[in-house]
């Protein structure tokens, strides 16, 4: 079970079609006798965190076995869409969260309103949501997503690349731009970009309109859809490209970024390229695990007009083609009971935990702001569809070799919701 998705990928290609097919296979396999097998696919980025919650299941479960096949998370919008295209998908999928098609293009309003989706509304737990993420798992009134897990943007650093320079994390924008002049002056870069692919910019995304629109006008999306306001209009979403523009010149990222994916950027930070990075709390278990004796630690965006803790909602639904949708219900209920601990090993927060102002160890540093309740849902998520964001995720490569200006994101953001209201 994905307690955050973050990365869209598109179906339809060869490549992709190959490999449903033999996931298919594999997943299809034979079973012991009176044994119910349970599909579902899950990313490697998080399997580490997943596995021991899955192997207590089947543990538990003798007439249940729940089969998950960890693939790249680039992959699995890729690989649901297809097999549910094809009437037989996993008996547990992870759409994006509300209307906006997300990180990985299965919306989860769309699959709802299509009637693809089994209604979850009558599970016990369906109703203990905080209500700023209820809209991202109903359509309706109806529930149809376990929301198992919540990610924030969030700055990771190296405490003694830090410490050897005697540099500390920026308290504001300014500060942030005066880091990066004094990191070049030690020979070294404050942040590698991967700017190639959505995840890169979609951080950014997030971040910056989480301090800068998000933390001044918490209803601006449903004054967006009334048609009260646009992109162009609102000074906050200027300041949000503006600031990943002022990032560029002043030498934040260590050259390239626009032909960098985010999976190459990480490997760059974690073998010491740069002395930070801007990514989802999940991230904290990829730097950690990949690089353990590097001591890291945990720092709020500093966004600028204000600050709250971006969300990134991942949640687990059933498909109505499911062939075992009791035992598949039986699955929800228990991850449902155990969303703390999934939320602990894969470095996100269960909605319980948020509702407490709790965030994981590592994020100490934000906890302050999650304890005043200051979340806003990531940018795109209640949008009406996910072509606004495509459209800004595309044009903010753009920025690093200046092929673009800030005022041609906002107006191809307001032309994609124009289009796709």
């Amino acid at each position: 079970m994905r307690p955050v998705a973050r990365k869209l990928a598109r179906p339809g290609s060869a490549v992709v079609t190959a490999l449903v097919a033999a996931l298919v296979l594999a997943a299809c396999g034979g079973g012991e006798s009176g044994v119910v097998t349970l599909r579902m696919y899950d990313s490697t980025a998080t399997k580490d965190g997943t596995e021991p919650i899955i192997a207590a299941f089947n543990a538990s479960h003798p007439k249940i076995k729940m089969n998950v096949q960890y693939i790249p998370t680039v992959k699995l919008g890729q690989v649901e869409t297809t097999q549910l295209q094809a009437g037989n998908p996993p008996d547990i999928i992870g759409p994006s969260p509300g209307s906006g098609g997300g990180s990985t293009g299965l919306s989860l309003y769309k699959l709802a309103k299509a009637g693809k989706l089994v209604d979850l509304s009558d599970r016990p737990w369906a109703r203990d949501l905080p209500e700023l993420l209820k809209p991202t798992a109903t359509y309706e009134g109806k529930v149809y997503s376990l929301v198992g897990g919540l990610s924030t943007q969030f700055m990771d650093y190296t405490v003694p690349d830090m410490e050897k320079f005697g540099l500390k994390p920026p308290q504001d924008f300014a500060q942030l731009l005066a880091l990066c002049k004094q990191a070049r002056e030690h020979g070294t870069y404050a942040f590698v970009a991967g700017a190639a692919d959505m995840a890169g910019n979609r951080m950014l995304l997030q971040s910056f309109a989480a301090a800068n629109v998000y933390s001044q006008e918490p209803d601006w999306d449903a004054k967006r859809a009334a048609g009260k306001t646009t992109f162009q209009s609102t000074p906050g979403w200027h300041k949000v490209f503006q600031q990943v523009q002022d990032m560029i010149n002043a030498d934040c990222y260590y050259p390239g970024g626009a032909g960098r994916t985010t999976e190459e950027g990480k490997r760059m930070q974690v073998s010491g390229k740069s002395l930070m990075g801007i990514g989802p709390s999940t991230a904290a278990t990829y730097l950690t695990a990949r690089n353990p004796q590097r001591k890291w630690a945990a720092a709020p965006v500093p966004g600028g007009l204000g600050t709250a803790l971006p969300l990134e909602v991942g949640g687990s639904s059933i498909p109505k083609d499911s062939k075992h949708i009791p035992e598949a219900l039986v699955f929800l209920d228990y991850m449902a009971q155990h969303r703390d601990e999934l939320a602990r090993n894969t470095g996100a927060f269960s909605p319980a935990m948020m509702s407490r102002g709790e965030l994981p160890d590592f994020l100490g540093p934000l906890e302050p702001l999650a304890k005043q309740g200051k979340f806003a849902l990531g940018a795109g998520i209640m949008w009406p569809s996910e072509a606004p964001a495509q459209a800004a995720y595309k044009a903010m490569t753009g920025l690093y070799n200046g092929q673009v200006k800030v005022d041609d994101i906002l107006r191809a953001m307001d032309d994609a919701w124009a289009a796709n209201p």
